[in-house]
């Protein structure tokens, strides 16, 4: 049985990516200094995909999670079994890292730290970056699956799903985003679970990335002297104003004419490679200006409540700060031109390399 459980439960957006990279790229030595950092099989691994502790929660969890059907947990129940037990057989502390985790309700959360069988000797992490960063990350995201939906029309969903009330948020399986985005709510329903002083927040303070490294191997407890991070590790960029705006356009035209969301995720993918080759290309998703007091006053909110939860945190609580007079300027026609040449560009090539679309 492993000696020390430290669970990583996100959020998303929040350098949770960076940071299973770089686990899973230092495994091996981590595992010399008495740490487990599970790796899945070698066909897996040859997958571009690094949340592979998540994948194994859906063999735990299943329909918990609103978007896993019941053929995909069982798909993952053997991954989730082998994790599971390695965590049982482990000697020492292990580190498991799963993002959705943050968006699990309460009796989930506790079946989840039962399972991995130490529940009196489970810390879990949160890491975290304020609304101002979360939710443009968060919409981004949605148009990477395939979706679309303009900015302020997810904004609008955010607010219709607050004014249904906490009581109902915490227990609505298709309510996820505010349970994790909630800091000092997620903070304390984990530590309803395994205690205040087991729960810490690390916040994000975006540059250098080096520095989340260094924040989370000090709140796992854990000798970074000889893990630290390469300069080179890739960090999960976001897209431009620019481009998202013509990502969700592009969406929403393929959608009506038939295209399946795997075959748009594909095609975005491509898009989104090419977006990140050129050196200019205008600033960065902002808070639509009609949104940005409301939300400083959610913010704000979650602020508060974290402080009030009484969890640790590591960095600094005003790293989660949001102001909306620190959001850019709004993108030139100049910059969405350039980012539809380039989403056009790519869908030509791409096109031609298709006999005809997966719909």
């Amino acid at each position: 049985m492993a000696e020390r459980l430290v669970l990583h439960i996100g959020v998303q957006k929040s350098g949770t990516t960076y940071l299973q990279q770089l686990m899973q790229h230092r495994a091996h030595e981590l595992a010399k200094i008495g740490v487990l950092y599970q790796l899945p099989s070698r066909r897996r691994l040859r997958t571009n995909r690094i949340n592979h502790h998540e994948l194994a929660t859906y063999g735990l969890l299943g329909t918990e999670y609103s978007w896993v059907s019941e053929q995909q947990a069982e798909k993952e129940r053997g991954w989730w079994e082998r994790l599971q037990d390695r965590v049982h057989g482990w000697r020492g502390t292990a580190i498991v890292s799963a993002e959705a985790l943050s968006v699990i309700r309460a009796d989930a959360a506790r079946r989840t730290v039962e399972a991995f069988g130490c529940p009196d000797n489970t810390d879990i992490l949160i890491t975290a970056r304020g609304l101002g960063k979360l939710l443009p990350s968060a919409w981004q995201q949605h148009l990477r699956n395939g979706r679309s939906a303009n900015f302020e029309s997810f904004l609008n969903q955010r607010a219709r799903e607050r004014s249904m009330g906490w009581d109902v948020l915490e227990k609505d399986p298709q309510t996820p985003m505010w349970r994790a985005f909630a800091l000092g709510r997620l903070a304390e329903r984990w530590a309803s679970v395994v205690g205040t002083d087991r729960v810490t927040v690390i916040t994000n303070p975006g540059s250098p990335p080096e520095q989340l490294w260094s924040r989370f191997l000090d709140a796992a407890a854990v000798d970074g002297t000889k893990l630290s991070a390469p300069e080179k590790t890739p960090v999960h960029g976001g897209v431009t104003m620019a481009e998202a705006e013509i990502l969700n356009s592009l969406n929403l035209n393929l959608t009506s004419a038939g295209w399946s969301v795997p075959a748009i995720k594909r095609l975005d993918k491509r898009i989104i490679d090419a977006f990140g080759e050129r050196a200019e290309r205008g600033p960065r998703v902002s808070i639509p200006e009609g949104h940005r007091e409301q939300v400083e006053q959610w913010n704000d909110e979650v602020i508060a409540e974290l402080r009030r939860s009484g969890v640790r945190v590591t960095g600094s609580i005003d790293e989660l700060g949001y102001s909306s007079g620190s959001e850019p300027d709004a993108p030139t026609v100049g910059d969405v031109a350039e980012a539809a040449g380039i989403a056009g560009k790519v869908a030509t090539e791409w096109a031609s390399e298709q006999a005809a679309p997966d719909s």
